[in-house]
């Protein structure tokens, strides 16, 4: 990963840039850090954590309907629960 400072990167602002296109580059200015990611990484990370959240609610769903079907709960008993008062 490139590090630059916030000073270098203000001064050629175009080779930070190009170089993110290829790796991420950190930027530090005061203490504090800053990461360019590629795009391409970025979007890849995103389909990463997507494809993770719908597994563990696919999980979740799993276990609410085994709970379900343990405490007695059956297609026939749905509209009984559900109907309005």
């Amino acid at each position: 990963m490139r590090s630059v400072t916030k000073a270098e990167a203000q001064r050629d602002l175009g080779a930070v840039l190009n170089a993110a296109t290829a790796e991420p580059v950190r930027i530090r200015e005061a203490g504090r850090e800053f990461i360019l990611v590629p795009a391409a990484e970025f979007a890849e990370a995103q389909e990463l954590l997507r494809k993770e959240r719908v597994k563990q609610l696919l999980h979740v769903m799993h276990d609410a309907s085994q709970e379900a079907k343990a405490n007695g709960l059956t297609e026939e008993s749905l509209p009984e629960l559900l109907k309005d008062e």
